[in-house]
């Protein structure tokens, strides 16, 4: 990832769960430093259109998080697209399946893409969520 890749995706990303969202817990943490930042940038490489971060977790397996789409890009399924090549990059690295936590907001969302929902909603950052898994 360069430097300009990176500056694009931490936009992104801070524009969507900072100052959209007002999440007040860090918005980079040691999870970057492990995870495979997935991303799609605009023609002139100036702005992400859509980012998510997928790792794997000791205690889950593996996972997505940090699904952004820039406001002014939503409704043009370019989320759902970075999801299915996301799923692709698992099914390729021999993962059967994949797990999130998802906003109750984009709950409609993750089980457009086949996700189920598994367990009772937790909180995480003031804002209500939902473990979601999908096999592949």
């Amino acid at each position: 990832m360069s430097g300009r890749e990176l500056f694009c995706v931490e936009r992104l990303r801070s524009e969507v769960f900072v100052a959209e969202q007002k999440i007040t817990l860090p918005e980079l943490d040691d999870t970057d430093l492990v995870a495979t930042q997935v991303f799609l940038l605009n023609e002139k490489n100036t702005d992400a259109l859509a980012t998510c971060r997928v790792f794997k977790d000791e205690k889950i397996g593996w996972m997505f998080g940090r699904v952004a789409v820039d406001k002014n890009t939503r409704g043009q399924h370019l989320g759902a697209k970075m999801m299915k090549e996301v799923h692709e990059f698992l099914r390729e690295k021999g993962v059967k399946r994949v797990a999130c936590h998802a906003q109750m907001s984009a709950k409609p969302f993750y089980k457009y893409l086949g996700y189920k929902t598994v367990g009772d909603v937790f909180d995480e950052g003031g804002i209500e969520h939902v473990m979601m898994v999908r096999d592949l």
